[in-house]
């Protein structure tokens, strides 16, 4: 029994986050993994994340109009800096059917923060409370489709991308429409925050599954390239999304 025991942990071991873990997983001779450069790349996210929600946790502290709208965004800051940390720091991964390392904390800060980005959006464009919820559960669902075709192999890793897909349209729809309509009428600087915030979100978004197609997808991004290219993408639409939000909170959210 004991003897089962130690083989189930190190089954789990191997499967594990973290510096040290077999590379034999899934009968792979070779696995694909992030270079020094790449663990480089993800050390200065984090610290770029890091820096960005001090500076917007202070700003959100300022008034509960800006904490409103700031305070979300300083979570999602927050919390991609403890992603990346836990990537830059060795962990945060497991090794993907397909041979690849797979940053499952990736996953798992999408998971949280891309809600909480279209909250934020919700909240300046003065949409009601069902319409965000709506928005947030197609996110949750296309996020988890996004890390269960990770996650396979063969057709039905294409299945689980379309079903993403499904997901992710309704969303960029209702960006776009329904959402930018409301943030019109609206008027005033929300209007104008709503129509920068929107924009970056609907471009950095539309990025994500085509980095995918060709990262977990078909696997032709090398891993370190697919660490350079998701980071980008994630300081844009997480940092740079902040930022304008909080350059925003100068005039007040008084109205929201």
């Amino acid at each position: 029994l004991h003897t089962k025991r130690r083989g189930m942990a190190s089954q789990i071991t191997t499967m594990l986050v973290g510096e040290g873990a077999k590379l034999d997983v899934h009968g792979c001779k070779t696995v694909d993994m992030a270079s020094s450069f790449g663990k480089a790349l993800l050390e200065f996210v984090f610290i770029v994340f890091a820096c960005i929600t001090l500076l917007m946790g202070i700003n959100a502290a300022k008034s509960k109009a800006s904490g409103r709208v700031l305070f979300p965004a300083t979570f999602v800051t927050g919390i991609a800096s403890i992603a990346y940390f836990s990537m830059a720091s060795g962990g945060g991964w497991v090794i993907a059917p397909d041979c690849r390392q797979l940053f499952v904390a990736r996953y798992l800060d999408w998971l949280i923060t891309t809600p909480l980005l279209l909250l934020d959006l919700g909240l300046v464009a003065g949409v009601s409370r069902w319409d965000i919820m709506a928005l947030c559960l197609s996110d949750v669902l296309m996020i988890a489709t996004g890390a269960f075709g990770s996650l396979t192999v063969g057709n039905v890793k294409w299945v689980w991308w379309f079903f993403g897909m499904c997901w992710f349209l309704h969303i960029i729809f209702a960006l776009g429409k329904s959402w930018a309509e409301a943030a019109k009428a609206k008027g005033g600087d929300s209007a104008s925050v709503y129509s920068k915030i929107a924009g970056i979100t609907v471009i950095t978004w539309f990025c994500y599954p085509v980095v995918w197609v060709f990262a977990e997808g078909f696997g032709n991004f090398s891993v370190t390239f697919e660490v350079l290219i998701y980071g980008v993408l994630d300081v844009i639409s997480k940092a740079v999304f902040g930022l304008i939000l909080m350059s925003g909170a100068a005039t007040g959210y008084e109205s929201i």
